[in-house]
Parts: C-alpha cells; structure tokens; sequence
C-alpha cells in the first residue's frame, strides 16, 4: 500500500477500536453478552496491570495478557497511542487541523515520565490514587458517570416530546425496548460527579487546542510506559536520500516527534506515535518506516538519576500525606463498599475504571469525591438513597477487572456485610408521626428480614389513641444492602439509614475464649 492508504488503514483501526471501546462500556451493562471480554482495554494495559500487581502484591492473572501489548511496544513503538488508544483517536477527531506550531516548551514532555514514576513509586506503598490518570480508566469514568446518564436524560425527553404524535408511538416504543437494557441502563442512572467527570474529561479535549495531543505528549502515563520502550524499538520513520528538509513533515507531525537537523531529519523515537501524518504529507515519498535503527534520532527529553529520586520523593511524599489525613484515622460514617471489597485491601487494588459503578443496575454505586480521602478518590461507594445493593445481583465483583471486588457467587454475596441500619426515631413516621408506614420492613429481601415490627398502642399528641406498626433493626441479621433507605418515603435524608459496619471490642472474657 501506498502512504495514503496506510494513513487510511490508521484512521479506520482508530474507528475501529473506539467504537469497540464504546460498545464493551455499553455491553457492560447487567447480562448483556459478549464474545470478546468486556474489561479487554484493562486486560491490555500493562499500567493498570503493573500498579495493581505491584500495589496488592499478588498475581492478577486476568491481567496478564497486558505483556501482548507490553511486546508490541518494542517492536512497534507507541503504535498503541497512534492507532488503537480510544482517548488517543478521539483527540485526533478534536483536534484543529491547521498546521502545527513549533514546540517550545519540550521539557514538558517529561511530566508523563514523572507522573508515570511517581505512580509506581506510590503503588509501592500501596496506593493507586494516580491511575485516575490512565486514559482507560479516565475515558470509562466519564462514559459510565457523565455521558450515558446525560444521554439517557437526552434520550427520556425526546421521547416524551414526541410521544404524544400518534404515528411516532410504535417506532418510539420499538427505540426504547431495543435500546433500553443494551445500549442504556435499564433504570435511569444518577451519579453525584457527573459534572467532575465532564469537565476533566472537557479539559483533557481542550488542551488539545493548546497544542495538538496535548495529553499524549505531556500527561499520560500509559503514554510514559510505551514511550519508554519506543526508545529501543524496531519500527521508526526514516529519510532516504530524496529528502530535501523542506520541514512538511514537521508541520503535519502531531506529536513534535521530527525535527530538522545539519544533515536531515531527526526523529524523536519516544513521540513518534506511528501515525504516518510525515509519509502522507512528504512531496518527494522520501520518509518510509522500516525495522531499523540506523536513522538519526534526537531524544527531545532524557530520564535522569533526579528525575527518579524526585518522582520516588513525590510519591513517597504523597501516600504519606493521604494516609496522615483525617480519613485514614476513622472511616465516614457512610463509607459503604461493595459486597467484600472492605476486608479485601481494596485501596490497594481498585484501580478507579467505574466498570462497577457502570455495571451496578440500581445506581447505587458511586464515585466517591472525600469520603475515603485523597486516598481513596474516585474509588466506588454505595449510597443507598440513590441506589440499593440488589440481592440477586453480584454484576460489580464479575466485572471488577483486578478482583478488587471479589467475584463472589451470589450465595456468598448474599451473606456479607457491608453496613448496618438505624433508625433514626426523630424522622421515622410511626415514631414521629404517630402514622403507619411498614415500607421498610416490606421492602427488606432477607428470608428472616432484618426489620422487625414491634405492635404497639400509644397516645399521639393530639389525644388519640393510635395502635401502630414500629420498625425495630434487628442488627446481626442486616447485611447494609440499603434497599430501605432507598425506599423510605421520607423527602431528604430517610428515617432508616446505612452505616459502615460497627466494629466491636471484644466481651470480657471472650477474647481468650
């Protein structure tokens, strides 16, 4: 094939593996199927697999097919980050075509090498706070906690716009069962950072007008890792004798990664992304890509010994200000997680993707801002007054892609703890209220219910004598599910709320028994 064609052959692989990308994150809903795994970007990104391998201290195996990806860096060289990151196409789609300024501020580049070392470093110690940074896990985030949410409050009305036109009710119900369940969750979905979520994910495309690949050049972590193997990579662009440094490749080059120098080009191997913009634009067909090393590179950026020591000291630094904040001494009163994921080192191990707090069918699970610190950002929270744990689902530890979530059978999630709840008497309707409401005993899923009803007569303030139903937790048999404080009636806060699991001290005499 000629220049062209390979550039088109990129743009369609780019297409290509977007639209795959976009269609797992939709087929991660509950029971959809797929013939291919629905976690496959994690699978193959050896950053989240070595800070997660290195952060729990034990083998993911799920994650290991990332070493297919890892080889191909050192033969292709970052043609991941040019044809098949979906982040790295849609910033393509974004970006101005105009032609590119001239860098002058290349020492930026080393901020992915730092951040990239700083990561690991921290993973080290346990802590996996900055993979919010990997562009997997920041492009599913927003797809899961921004843009379907906002499509589906699209999609609800438009419909209800159209509806009411006779002729559109049969396709506008043939839309909604196909698309509903599939492509859009079943129950609308409502996260608290919906906006968080859009507007880095709006920051990351609008530093692409700043200079194209923004992100790729001088952010990206996973952009660090395949950046370092393109160092010592086979496949890099060469200049045949033909060239006459007329610089078209350097004004079409997306990355800065050519540069002209005394005697021809110098390609930076490190941000070359494969793209073929350089072979496609050159008017004398004089650059090729072949297995060789023998062009002239010019590195735009070197690691050194204190760019190592810095990025130890940064992560160092870091984990030991999270864990000496407030929420490492006492967790938040509704710090609620997922079924096992409490006593499974959790922090250690979730790497923030959101495939949980996507696949979770009631919306319950959420992506949590302060509530577990710095630490613990972006990791999954349930809050039940927005979703309950569903107790014949276990979707959230099936798809957890590091088994942060254990891939508990629904038996054995049915019987973990992951809260308590109390009733708040001063809220609570037969208590304040002197009225009937049994809704949270009713809606308890436990064979034995773990909301009981205590019959009593009292005297309301009014003088009547009002026999009521009052509920009462019986505590040893609630497993924090939340489906009462979902459904409680009450506007605002509800009288019957979930609490993290009570820990308590040992009986006298119990310890030695």
């Amino acid at each position: 094939m000629n220049a062209r064609h390979w550039r088109r052959a990129r743009q369609v692989a780019q297409i290509a593996s977007l639209f795959l990308f976009f269609l797992l994150a939709a087929l991660t809903y509950r029971e959809s199927q797929s013939l291919v795994p629905l976690d496959l970007y994690f699978r193959l990104d050896p950053l989240v697999a070595a800070s997660a391998i290195i952060a729990s201290r034990a083998l993911i195996t799920i994650l290991l097919t990332s070493a297919v990806a890892l080889a191909l860096g050192f033969v292709l060289g970052r043609v991941w980050c040019g044809w098949l990151c979906p982040l790295g196409g849609i910033l393509d789609i974004v970006s101005p075509h105009a032609p590119h300024p001239i860098e002058r501020h290349t020492r930026w580049r080393g901020v992915k090498y730092v951040l990239l070392l700083t990561l690991l470093c921290a993973a080290l110690l346990g802590n996996l706070s900055l993979l919010i940074l990997d562009p997997i896990t920041l492009l599913n985030r927003t797809f899961a906690g921004a843009f379907i949410p906002a499509l589906n409050v699209v999609v609800v009305g438009l419909e209800t716009l159209l509806y009411p036109f006779a002729p559109l009710q049969a396709p506008l119900e043939w839309i909604e069962q196909g698309v509903r369940g599939t492509l859009l969750p079943a129950q609308p979905t409502f996260y608290q950072l919906g906006w968080l979520l859009a507007a880095t994910f709006a920051a990351v495309i609008a530093l692409d007008w700043v200079a194209p690949r923004f992100w790729c050049r001088y952010l990206c972590p996973l952009g660090a890792v395949y950046a370092l193997e393109s160092k010592v990579s086979l496949l890099r662009p060469r200049a045949t004798a033909e060239c006459d440094r007329c610089a078209a490749c350097v004004r079409v080059c997306p990355t800065g990664a050519i540069a002209i120098s005394k005697t021809g080009l110098a390609v930076d191997p490190a941000e070359c992304v494969v793209c073929l913009d350089c072979v496609a634009a050159c008017p004398k067909s004089a650059i090729t890509f072949g297995f060789s090393r023998s062009n002239e590179t010019k590195a735009s950026f070197n690691l050194s010994r204190r760019h190592f020591v810095e990025s130890a000291v940064f992560g160092v630094a870091a984990v030991a200000l999270f864990r000496s904040a407030p929420a490492a001494r006492r967790d938040d009163s509704f710090l609620v997680r997922p079924p096992g994921a409490r006593e499974n080192d959790f922090l250690s191990k979730c790497v923030r993707c959101g495939e949980c707090v996507k696949v979770c069918p009631t919306g319950g699970l959420q992506p949590s801002l302060f509530e577990a610190g710095l630490e613990g950002l972006w990791t999954p929270v349930l809050v039940p007054r927005l979703g309950y744990c569903d107790y014949s689902c276990n979707a959230c530890g099936q798809i957890c892609p590091t088994e942060a979530i254990p891939r508990l059978a629904l038996a054995d999630k049915r019987t973990k703890i992951i809260g308590v709840a109390y009733i708040d008497q001063n809220r609570c309707i037969p208590w304040a209220s002197y009225r009937p409401c049994i809704v949270c005993q009713e809606m308890c899923p436990l064979p034995d219910k773990a909301v009981k009803l205590d019959e009593v007569d009292v005297i309301a303030p009014d003088g009547r004598q009002v026999h009521l139903q009052r509920p009462r937790v019986q505590h040893d048999l609630c497993i924090g599910c939340g489906i009462c404080e979902y459904q409680c009636p009450l506007v605002g806060p509800a009288a019957i709320r979930v609490y993290v699991p009570m820990q308590f001290p040992p009986l006298l005499g119990e310890a030695s028994s």
